[in-house]
């Protein structure tokens, strides 16, 4: 009897404590999830696990109706839900991305009830990556539900944000074309605008190294014929698929193709320069043009002075086309050192008045008129003595043309002027030889451009000479009066004087190749007249040790 009762309080006993443990264990563990929780929580610096539920709830008033709701209707119905959606769904996987980090690797893995945190937070990520949608219905009374989750994904996000039309009505998805066609368009006509600016870059990063005499000026026409076939153009298609876009892509590929040309036939003679070939040459030129070093120097000085001789320089900032929305890039023009921009109105008068419109333009100041009327002297005599240097540097050319050999025909025959000059010879070009003012007319839109230059020919000079004197005042108009150093009367003195010097006796029947210059023996400066007995023949020497200064 006793030990069945005792047999009973044990049962009794186990029967009351049991639950008591396990409520208690429960407690306890309960207890330790959520301390693990709140540490994890604080750990990944949250307030709490963000999206345990659905993204979005949509009651229907039918179950037939959840099963014909579909995203298209979704988003149709509610627009405003697309861009929501695209935030939640990017700040959803900044928020994997930091769950499946601390999942791969963390300090609490030995904790207790790790195990429970992880895989819940396992199955938390599974739905990170749509932006889900509980749509359900109801009876009113309770008896009959339906109910379906839609996921909605980023790519599907996207695509409706990109292309919003499947769920426009009729007007709206008009409208919606329209201006999806006027984005197209203006992004066709953009990357034309950038086809354009890549040739223009592709001129102005190689324009200045051009050897080639006359080439910068090829490649402004160009260019100005770029401007004038396409920047308009390409503003006035108003259809994506306009023929005139093929047009267009066959003038810009035809025009960078002629840019191309320009540029590597350049290339091609600074790459000859660059080469031994012409290090060769150039060795042997350099220690036989010792004995005419000082002539070549003092040719130089003299070309390179003539610009000092004109008037004032006009110089404008070239703009080839005017842009508004700048969206064609600056193109550097080359202009003549003395250049006046004018308008059409003052470019037809310039035409039937030249000389006079030259006064206007670049002898403003009348009180210099005496001083450029001494250079403008002083101008033809210079030229004069240029072009017999140039005829005496061809017969130099002549000597050495038993050292110059293997030359490529392409460098000769495009740039023989700057490889003699490279070689060590005087460069007396044409174009320092052709003095010029130049004035030009630019229409606003750079469609229309006219030009013309006014040579300062030696009979040019005498007349713009005798036009500055007459605007002189009586005293100093006297004081300018003078004769002209033309060529009939420099040849006069070189014939009176048998073409020999008057300082050291030198003469070109002695040196053929020598340099006469007729020489003021009271200079200009000081109140010398260009008449007979003030002018005498002296050699290039001479000459330079008695002034080597221009006026």
């Amino acid at each position: 009897m006793d030990k069945i009762l005792y047999i009973f309080l044990v049962i009794l006993a186990i029967a009351i404590l049991v639950p008591v443990v396990i409520v208690i264990i429960s407690a306890i563990k309960k207890k330790q999830y959520q301390q693990l929780n709140d540490e994890v929580l604080d750990f990944l610096k949250l307030d709490n696990w963000k999206y345990t539920d659905y993204d979005d709830r949509v009651t229907l008033k039918s179950s037939r109706a959840v099963d014909d709701y579909t995203i298209i209707k979704y988003f149709k119905e509610n627009r405003e839900k697309l861009n929501v959606a695209s935030v939640r769904l990017k700040d959803k996987k900044e928020y994997k991305e930091k769950i499946r980090k601390f999942l791969n690797d963390n300090e609490f893995k030995n904790r207790p009830m790790y195990k429970k945190l992880e895989d819940s937070l396992s199955n938390e990520i599974k739905t990170l990556d749509t932006y889900n949608i509980n749509v359900w219905y109801s009876s009113p009374a309770g008896r009959s539900t339906n109910r379906k989750v839609l996921y909605v994904d980023a790519r599907w996000v996207g695509d409706l944000i990109n292309d919003p039309s499947p769920i426009m009505n009729k007007s709206e998805y008009s409208r919606y074309i329209k201006e999806q066609n006027q984005v197209l368009l203006t992004q066709k006509q953009h990357t034309y605008y950038e086809k354009v600016n890549n040739i223009i870059d592709l001129a102005n990063n190689n324009k200045d190294y051009f050897v080639i005499n006359g080439d910068q000026n090829e490649l402004d026409k160009q260019i100005s014929l770029l401007f004038d076939r396409t920047v308009n153009s390409i503003g006035k298609i108003k259809k994506i698929d306009s023929e005139e876009w093929d047009m267009l892509d066959k003038y810009i590929s035809n025009s960078k193709e002629e840019v191309e040309k320009i540029i590597n036939r350049n290339q091609r003679i600074i790459d000859y320069y660059n080469s031994s070939d012409f290090a060769k040459i150039k060795d042997t030129c350099s220690s036989l043009m010792k004995t005419q070093k000082e002539f070549n120097e003092y040719i130089d000085e003299k070309a390179h002075s003539i610009s000092s001789l004109f008037g004032v320089r006009v110089i404008r900032n070239e703009t080839v086309i005017n842009d508004e929305y700048n969206y064609i890039r600056p193109y550097k023009k080359s202009i003549t050192p003395f250049t006046a921009e004018v308008s059409a109105q003052v470019f037809a008068s310039a035409e039937n008045n030249p000389l006079d419109y030259v006064v206007k333009y670049f002898y403003p100041n009348k009180d210099l008129y005496p001083e450029q009327i001494q250079k403008l002297q002083l101008l033809v005599e210079e030229l004069e003595t240029l072009k017999d240097a140039k005829q005496i540097i061809e017969n130099y050319k002549i000597d050495y043309q038993q050292y110059i050999t293997d030359v490529p025909s392409y460098v000769l025959e495009n740039d023989e002027d700057g490889f003699y000059s490279k070689l060590g010879f005087a460069n007396i070009s044409e174009n320092i030889l052709t003095v010029e003012y130049k004035f030009s007319y630019t229409s606003n839109g750079g469609m229309a451009q006219r030009n013309f230059t006014v040579p300062m020919t030696e009979e040019t000079i005498i007349e713009l000479v005798n036009i500055l004197q007459s605007k002189l005042t009586m005293s100093a108009f006297a004081k300018e009066q003078r004769a002209m150093m033309t060529s009939k009367l420099r040849q006069f003195i070189k014939e009176r004087d048998n073409y020999t010097c008057k300082y050291c006796g030198n003469s070109t029947h002695t040196e053929p190749n020598l340099l006469l210059e007729i020489d003021h023996i009271i200079p200009v400066a000081k109140g010398g007249c260009t008449v007979e007995d003030n002018l005498q023949t002296l050699c290039w020497k001479c000459n330079r040790s008695k002034s080597s200064k221009l006026i």
